[in-house]
């Protein structure tokens, strides 16, 4: 059979209408198929069931997962914001305590003139945060022993060797002891 289309003529494909036949009957097919088989709708909402419960379960965990990332990050930042703090309050420390070795008078009144800097203030900020903010019980631990060290270090005058002494010794790697407590309490 063909077809003029202006003048040109284009045979049409038999295969078509026998393509169109085989798909018809294979539909007919599937259809009967699926008739005689009345259990198959049960089993297959079974199966559509259990999807659902393996989709809904990797759902439920995906967002756990979110969470519990989120939750490391925020605890990281906290602890990077920790270790910023007390890094930056150590030099003041240690300036203290070599103007002390060298009988430097700037060293009179010490503490009293770090009162007002962003540095000591901060340290005390961190100080009157309660142990639930921390990120771990050793971690509030070790910064209070820091804290105590450092602040009666700094509160010993210059004249008084053996308190200096004491005071230095219990002083000595409070900071890395932190430090330390810092890291392990990371995620």
């Amino acid at each position: 059979m063909s077809r003029s289309r202006r003048g040109t003529h284009v045979p049409v494909e038999e295969s078509s209408t026998a393509g169109y036949s085989a798909a018809k009957d294979r539909d007919h097919c599937l259809l009967d198929w699926l008739e005689k088989h009345a259990g198959l709708g049960g089993w297959v909402g079974a199966f559509g069931a259990i999807v659902a419960i393996f989709v809904t379960w990797g759902l439920a965990r995906a967002e756990y997962l979110r969470t519990r990332r989120l939750e490391a990050s925020r605890l990281n930042a906290e602890i990077g914001l920790f270790e910023r703090i007390t890094t930056e309050f150590q030099p003041i420390v240690l300036r203290y305590l070599q103007l002390v070795d060298a009988n430097d008078r700037e060293a009179i009144d010490y503490r009293g003139k770090q009162t007002n800097d962003p540095r000591w203030l901060r340290l005390v900020d961190l100080n009157w945060l309660p142990v639930t903010q921390w990120p771990s019980v050793e971690a509030y631990d070790r910064f209070k022993q820091y804290f105590a060290a450092a602040n009666r270090l700094l509160e010993t005058p210059m004249g008084e060797e053996a308190t200096m002494r004491t005071r230095r010794e219990a002083f000595e790697g409070t900071f890395e002891a932190l430090q330390r407590a810092l890291e392990v309490a990371r995620r």
